[in-house]
């Protein structure tokens, strides 16, 4: 009796140690997009806006105006005459130069259109949106791993990445693992997992390409 105890115990312990391999596991999530939520610098009328939903923007490309865009652009650029003639001080004209800023909106990067906050002819107060422009170069995955899993991962550790509608595996890499436990949320996983606590890691993608959409199911699996 004593040695099948023994026996019992040792098979325990071995039970408790053993872990999971988390390469052998796959990990599901929704691909997302870094985005920037581009609004007015100071309150106005948009008079135009050039871009729909959907639309592809290089970086410097002017999305939208305001009602006194025109006004401050042949004042900037009248001041630009006068400056070259000595008529005029550098700061002035750089107070010019913004007052013309505020009333457009730019493109910070190459991206897509996302969301159109606003139609032409509302008021828009200051701070308040626009356009919301997606990165498309900057497409990651948010995935929860249980808390006996997590400590298998790393920052840069590889990973592949797969989405609904293609059959390319992506290569990513781990950018950001969370420090606080949560609850799964409800969309992800299966029911038991979903009272499980869990951390919260981001994949991000190396080379993402049209292909890519934000909101589009996506699977992981670590290298």
């Amino acid at each position: 009796m004593r040695i099948l105890t023994g026996i019992c115990i040792v098979l325990w312990l071995a039970g408790c140690t053993q872990s999971k391999d988390i390469q052998n596991m796959t990990f599901s999530g929704t691909m997302e997009m870094t985005e920037h939520v581009l609004g007015a610098k100071a309150a106005g009328r948009l008079t135009t806006l050039n871009v729909d939903e959907g639309d592809l923007v290089k970086q410097g490309q002017l999305l939208a105006t305001f009602d006194r865009f025109e006004q401050t652009k042949k004042d900037y650029a009248r001041d630009q005459v006068l400056f070259q003639n000595g008529g005029f001080n550098q700061q002035a004209l750089e107070d010019a130069n913004l007052a013309m800023q505020d009333q457009e909106v730019i493109a910070p990067i190459d991206g897509v259109v996302l969301v159109k906050s606003a139609e032409t002819g509302e008021i828009i107060p200051q701070g308040g949106g626009v356009v919301v422009i997606g990165d498309l170069k900057d497409q990651w995955v948010k995935v929860y791993v249980s808390e006996g899993l997590v400590h298998q991962l790393s920052i840069g550790r590889n990973a592949a990445v797969l989405v609904d509608g293609s059959s390319q595996a992506y290569k990513g890499h781990v950018t950001f693992i969370s420090d606080k436990a949560e609850f799964t949320p409800r969309n992800v996983q299966t029911p038991d997992e979903r009272v499980t606590q869990t951390i919260a890691v981001k994949i991000t993608v190396d080379n993402p390409d049209a292909n890519l959409h934000a909101g589009v199911a996506a699977d992981v699996r670590f290298q």
